[in-house]
């Protein structure tokens, strides 16, 4: 086989990795290109070959690396993607970004076959997209601090009704997942407090804002409670398996499995993701993942004591606010 088609083939195998569905592929690149369906089916069978400009346009929405599929990088380096959508006042290209990465989930929702994982010291997105205030902090916190940001007071942070839809769809379709792991820092409720309090004791979360905050985590803490007690999601009665750790993790990172995709996640500027469909870094983090829990307790349906201690913890924890 020539270089031109083995490179060609490469190309064509990492779009339909990242888009199983063929009907769903060729509807994203003709959005995308802005070209009729008949030719991007003729590009899909390859009678026609895609252009270095149409491939790069591709490349670039879908997060694939080109340099990967030419062989550039050495076999140890990965690439990985960080989109930076604006989490205040987001564009269309913004709103791209959030929907690409629904559709993911959406797209192995019913695979029967499905993991996530994921350790750390923040709440996972998937679990505190559906608490407003929660999310409204760390949309607070990326906004003091991001190139994007505006530096806005707590009460000043609104999220548009069309990212809360699609931030409760994640975690909608998380929960379809058929097993999630979870590996939380023993710290992780007093981690998001401390922060909480040093912006208001700098009058930046009023005293209003602070007591809906709270119920927000009293709330979160109950959901996290009858979650343990039952290791199921009510919803959907999928198997979901917490442990909090005995020592600290220092930032988070997981992946997601199904039967044709593999991504592998970073967190990044506390709202964003660094992401990767390499095969080398999936099976690093999945060894970490797995180390990890050498390190912790499982707490949903069993270690009663222990899961008692921590949630009693966590509510004299929410009371200091």
């Amino acid at each position: 086989m020539s270089e031109r088609h083995h490179f060609y083939r490469q190309f064509m195998a990492t779009m339909q990795n990242i888009i199983p569905q063929r009907a769903v592929l060729a509807n994203t690149i003709t959005d995308l290109l802005g070209i009729d369906k008949d030719a991007v089916y003729r590009r899909l069978r390859g009678d026609v070959d895609f252009s270095f400009v149409e491939m790069a346009i591709i490349a670039r929405k879908l997060g694939i690396s080109l340099d990967d599929i030419a062989g550039i990088d050495t076999p140890q380096c990965c690439s990985v993607r960080l989109a930076l959508p604006r989490h205040i006042d987001p564009t269309e290209d913004d709103y791209f970004m959030f929907e690409d990465y629904i559709n993911a989930l959406k797209l192995i929702k019913d695979e029967p076959e499905t993991k996530i994982m994921e350790c750390g010291n923040l709440f996972p997105h998937y679990l505190y997209y559906d608490y407003e205030h929660i999310t409204r902090v760390f949309t607070f916190r990326w906004s003091q601090c991001s190139y994007f940001g505006k530096n806005l007071p707590f009460d000043e942070v609104i999220i548009p009704e069309r990212m809360r839809i699609l931030q409760k769809q994640a975690c909608c379709y998380a929960r379809h997942i058929k097993s999630t792991v979870y590996i939380w820092d023993q710290n992780i409720f007093e981690h998001f407090i401390a922060f909480v309090k040093f912006y208001a004791n700098v009058r930046l979360i009023k005293e209003e804002d602070i007591y809906l905050i709270k119920n927000d985590l009293f709330t979160l803490l109950n959901d996290f409670e009858r979650l343990t007690f039952s290791g199921k999601y009510p919803d959907t009665g999928n198997a979901v398996s917490i442990y909090v750790g005995d020592i600290n993790a220092y930032s988070n990172f997981g992946y997601i499995e199904s039967k044709n995709m593999r991504i592998s996640q970073f967190r990044a500027f506390l709202v964003n993701a660094f992401t990767s469909f390499e095969s080398l870094l999936f099976d690093e983090i999945s060894a970490w993942l797995n180390a990890s829990l050498k390190l912790t307790t499982l707490v949903s349906v069993s270690g009663e004591k222990i899961r008692s201690d921590f949630i009693a913890l966590q509510r004299k924890l929410i009371e200091t606010l």
